[in-house]
């Protein structure tokens, strides 16, 4: 279980870092609301999965394969995650 999440974490350092810096910069231009960057992390985030492990390392789903993580398994899980962060930036 922990091998999982560690691995679950390097997947999604590439992605997270990138996708926070980029909806806090684009939400604070028009002046910062929680909302706001809710709906940059909705969209920043799937985007950057789909630069990141789908042109530039196509290959790494082998290694996530390995440990049992499907690509499809990967996109649910990225695309559940910028909804539930858009979903809790809503209510604050």
């Amino acid at each position: 279980m922990i091998k999982k999440l560690s691995i679950l974490r390097i997947f999604y350092v590439k992605l997270l870092i990138p996708a926070v810096i980029a909806s806090l910069l684009i939400s604070f231009s028009p002046g910062f609301s929680a909302g706001s960057f809710g709906l940059c992390f909705l969209l920043f985030l799937p985007c950057l999965h789909f630069l990141i492990y789908e042109l530039r390392f196509r290959n790494e789903y082998y290694f996530y394969a390995n440990f049992g993580f499907s690509r499809l398994f990967l996109w649910i899980f990225t695309c559940s995650l910028s909804i539930l962060v858009n979903s809790i930036t809503k209510f604050l």
